[in-house]
């Protein structure tokens, strides 16, 4: 079964001191009993514990921002997020990814699956093309001209095969642990998307 996690902003790097007082043992918020697991410097770890399942996230700092990684399906990471930003008394937003970047993630890489949204063709709101080598096709470069990449399936250098939104929602279809998904998205995919 594939892994999946999602992606927040939750304002400045410097609120990483209120969210770690915040987050104190027995913390609760939306729902969720929140437990830090580990605490660094510019980094947290910890596990919300919400609708009978213990859910996998880090906080962390990068350019400036304080970011949010939750290592679940959109519906689960949403409530999770919620959670840590209410208990610090922050707000937690979306990562949006311009259709530009998620491309560039594509470039020189085996493409399995694009959807293409916002499509300039009449009759057309969104294209899906799939295959072995999509991005070597005539008709996937006429559609990065003609609309957004909404979504994008890849192997990154590794060989780990990744689905990326919009939203910057990562689905993993490679076997790895939750730990192994939030390190991979902060350490590798981050850096591409975010500048």
């Amino acid at each position: 079964m594939p892994s999946a996690c999602k992606v927040y902003e939750l304002g400045e790097a410097d609120k990483l001191p209120l969210l770690r007082e915040a987050l104190k043992p027995g913390a609760e918020a939306a729902g969720a009993k929140l437990t830090l697991t580990e605490s660094g410097g510019l980094s947290l770890r910890g596990v919300a514990e919400l609708a009978g399942r213990a859910v996998v996230f880090e906080v962390f700092s990068f350019k400036g921002k304080l970011y949010l990684i939750v290592a679940a399906g959109k519906k689960l990471a949403r409530r999770v997020a919620a959670g840590v930003a209410e208990a610090a008394g922050l707000d937690a937003r979306e990562v949006e990814v311009p259709s530009r970047r998620i491309s560039g993630l594509c470039e020189g890489r085996v493409v399995k699956l694009v959807v293409f949204g916002m499509v300039r063709v009449p009759g057309l709101r969104r294209v899906m093309l799939t295959g072995d080598a999509v991005s070597d096709t005539d008709v996937y470069r006429e559609l990065t001209q003609l609309s957004e990449v909404k979504y994008a399936v890849f192997e990154d250098e590794s060989g780990v095969l990744l689905g990326v939104s919009d939203r910057l929602s990562v689905v993993a279809y490679s076997k790895l642990t939750d730990e192994e998904l939030i390190e991979l998205v902060k350490e590798r995919l981050l850096p591409l998307v975010i500048r």
